[in-house]
This record gives structure tokens, C-alpha cells and sequence, in this order.
């Protein structure tokens, strides 16, 4: 007889939960298992499976999964877990993920509360719960989560970079858990952002974008052509990858003329990170430190302080905008001012272009400076800076146009090509 425990609830992260599933089954190779489905199969079928022995005597698992949320069912299964015969072993798997947990209470949710009990209270039964499934508005969970399993592997980890590293695996439980393994493998003591971008795999378009402006920033045309070719083989389209190149263009403009305006390379990141805040007035003021800027401008967040900035600040009345107090709704047809102008206020701006990761800045700042600037030191500094910010120009003009012949054009391959052969050019003219 094998010492599998019998009968076992699972529930919670679902690739945790199948990851038990399999384990077990490699674990106990000589079991018979039989699949049931709570929802499609009838309760008779499953009682009488459970109930009977294998055409060879061997023994048995009955896996139950999908389980609706209806009592009917959950008292069959606990009668059925109550009552299983010894020689039988019984999972039953809420692979549905009916089965909540009270964040407030940390209890199991009223409508599974009972059933959950009476499966605990049954002699030799197993309950394994792998905790809700992680989401982006579990960041700081989900963060502890990435800096807790590397410290159990020996690595460190800022904060920061577990960010990163989850913006580019996803917030799945089971997919985080192998990505660290995998990756401690090579890992150095204190793991880095190109470490990650480096090794990570990717499971999102973020993570889309972070490998493709880290390619770019390597300055090699064979390596950003070959992460090319990977995305377009995973179905990325073309036009996504193009976009990712403006951006970077875009990014190295604004380094350029920060640097060409008599910006010190130091102090360059930082402005780069400010782009896209609002109010702009503020953020690009140079003669106010960070910390104040970050205080001047959080009176104007949100829907009431833009309206505020706007009107109070630049003078814009505010009787020509349509300003919704409730955030999550927002009106299908907002009703037209007494001028016949209407001007939304969105609870959320959207659209605005921020360098997400302050990483990322420092890498466009190592670009310019070091493949582009001190790679042509032998010029004098003030033609340099025209020639400089020059090409930055020309870049971002040519890939811009590049993008609208990708939307509109024929050969997006060929495009691509030839984005990425500018963007990685560093020659100046």
C-alpha cells in the first residue's frame, strides 16, 4: 500500500496545484489514476468509480476537478471523501479556483467554509492549500514573494529588480518559483537588471519591450535582429517591435539634447525618468530639486487636482470640462457645457510616456555617452554636440516614417531591418 494520504483537498495557484499533481504521480509510479470532472461527469459515475476496484487490483487514485459551486455537490464530495474504501485514494482538486479565501479574515470564504472543514476533520486527510493566484495588484506580495525564494537559494535581490523580474515572468506562483531555480543555476550573489533581462523568460508584452530596448542598447545589429526573429516566430507583430524602436529613439533624442542643453551625464537619468509626469511644468523645472517636485505636484493628481492645475495654473476655465467624480465609472455620452465645448478629465491618464524602469534610463545615458559622444572625442566639442543631436534627429525622424511603412507598407521585415540598422548606428556625420 502506498502512504499517499487519502483523501487530499487541493486548491489555490493553479500551476502549484497541478505541479503537486505531477509530483505525485512520479512519486507513486505504479498507481492506476482516473480523471473525473465534478461539473461534466454525473455524480453516480463518480461514486461508482471511486467505489470500485481496478480490472487489476492495482491501486487506485481518483482525481476530482472542476468543481462547480453548488452544494449539492460539495455535500456528494464530502460524503464521497467520508466513505472512500480504503484500498482507493481521493484528490479532489478545485481546479475552477471556486474555493476563496477572506483577505480580511485570512478564513476560507463562508460558501466553501463547512466543506473545507469537514474534509480537514476526516481521519488521514490531507487539505493543501497554495494561496490565491498572484496579480499585479499584489505587488508588494508578489515582490517578498521573488526576494524571499532567491534568499532561499543563497542570492540577493533589490526590490526594484524583483519588480522587474515580474514584469517580465508574470505574477503565476509556479512559473516564479521555477524561473528562480532555473536562473540560481548561473546567478551571481547579488543578482542585477541585465542578469534578469539576460535570463528571465518572458511571459508579457512588458517583458517584449525590456528585451528589445536591451538588445538595442548592446549596440549590436546581429543581436537585436535575432530578438527580433524570435518575437515574430512567438506571433509578436511587427508593428508592436516597431514601436518598441521609436520609443528607444525617442529616449536617446531626449538624452541627446539634455546632454547637447549643457546637461552633466549625471544628472541625466534622472530628468529622463521625469518625462510624462504631470504637471510638466514642474517636473521640467530645473531650478527645483526631485524632492520638491515630487511634493509641488502631488496637489495636482487625480481628477479634481488636474482640473485644479489647469484652471487655477493656465488660466483655463473650467466650465468647458467634464470632470467625473466617481473613478470607476465613466459616462458613455458626457453632457456639452453651456458653450456647446466639451473636455474630459480622465481619472487616469493613459498615454503618457514614461521610462518605466530607472535601469532603463541609464542604459539610453550609457549609449549616447559612451558608443556615441566619447567614441568621437577627437571632435571638438561644439561641433560635436550639433553632430551629435543631429543624428539623434535623423534617427528618430527615419524610424518614426519607418513605423507609419510598417502599418501602411508591404515588407514590415525589411523595415524592421533597417530601423534597428539605424538605431544601432552610431556613426555621426
Amino acid at each position: 500500500m502506498s502512504s499517499i494520504p487519502s483523501p487530499i483537498l487541493l486548491f489555490g495557484d493553479l500551476y502549484v496545484s497541478k505541479n503537486n499533481i505531477l509530483a505525485a504521480k512520479r512519486k507513486y509510479p505504479n498507481l492506476v489514476w482516473v480523471i473525473k470532472s465534478a461539473t461534466k461527469d454525473s455524480l453516480n459515475d463518480i461514486r461508482a468509480v471511486v467505489g470500485t476496484s481496478s480490472w487489476d487490483d492495482s491501486e487506485k487514485v481518483v482525481l476530482i476537478q472542476e468543481l462547480p459551486n453548488r452544494k449539492n455537490v460539495r455535500e456528494f464530495l464530502l460524503d464521497l471523501a467520508k466513505n472512500c474504501p480504503a484500498k482507493n485514494k481521493l484528490i479532489i482538486w478545485d481546479s475552477n479556483n471556486e474555493i476563496g479565501v477572506d483577505h480580511k479574515t485570512q478564513t476560507i470564504e463562508k460558501t466553501w467554509a463547512e466543506f473545507v472543514s469537514g474534509i480537514n476533520q476526516i481521519q488521514g486527510a490531507k487539505v493543501i492549500n497554495n494561496g490565491d493566484q498572484l496579480t499585479e495588484k499584489d505587488s508588494i506580495d508578489s515582490v517578498n514573494i521573488v526576494i524571499k525564494k532567491f534568499e532561499n537559494e543563497g542570492k540577493v535581490i533589490e526590490p526594484r529588480d524583483a519588480k522587474l523580474m515580474l514584469s517580465i515572468v508574470g505574477y503565476d506562483r509556479g512559473m516564479i518559483e521555477s524561473e528562480i531555480k532555473k536562473m540560481c543555476l548561473t546567478a551571481p550573489d547579488h543578482i542585477t537588471p541585465q542578469f534578469i533581462l539576460d535570463n528571465a523568460f518572458p511571459t508579457s508584452k512588458e517583458s517584449l519591450f525590456y528585451k528589445m530596448a536591451n538588445a538595442m542598447d548592446s549596440g549590436s545589429y546581429e543581436s537585436c535582429i535575432d530578438m527580433v526573429e524570435r518575437f515574430l516566430s512567438g506571433g509578436t507583430n511587427h508593428n508592436f517591435i516597431a514601436e518598441i524602436v521609436v520609443k528607444k529613439a525617442r529616449w536617446q533624442l531626449a538624452a541627446t539634447h539634455l546632454w547637447y542643453s549643457g546637461l552633466d551625464w549625471s544628472n541625466i537619468s534622472g530628468k529622463l525618468m521625469e518625462m510624462g509626469k504631470f504637471p510638466s511644468a514642474i517636473w521640467h523645472d530645473f531650478q527645483i530639486g526631485s524632492s520638491e517636485k515630487k511634493v509641488q505636484s502631488e496637489t495636482y493628481q487625480g481628477p479634481k487636482g488636474i482640473l485644479g492645475y489647469l484652471s487655477e495654473n493656465q488660466g483655463i476655465p473650467e466650465r468647458i470640462f467634464k470632470i467625473k467624480i466617481e473613478e470607476e465609472k465613466e459616462p458613455k455620452e458626457p453632457k456639452k457645457s453651456k458653450d456647446g465645448k466639451t473636455a474630459k478629465v480622465k481619472t487616469t491618464r493613459k498615454g503618457a510616456e514614461v521610462i518605466p524602469m530607472s535601469f532603463m534610463a541609464d542604459q539610453t545615458v550609457d549609449f549616447v555617452k559612451n558608443r556615441i559622444v566619447n567614441a568621437n572625442r577627437e571632435i571638438p566639442l561644439d561641433d560635436l554636440k550639433e553632430r551629435v543631436l543631429n543624428r539623434a534627429i535623423k534617427v528618430y525622424i527615419f524610424v518614426q516614417n519607418k513605423l507609419s511603412e510598417i502599418r501602411y507598407g508591404e515588407n514590415p521585415d525589411q523595415d524592421l531591418q533597417e530601423m534597428l540598422a539605424a538605431i544601432v548606428n552610431t556613426r555621426i556625420i
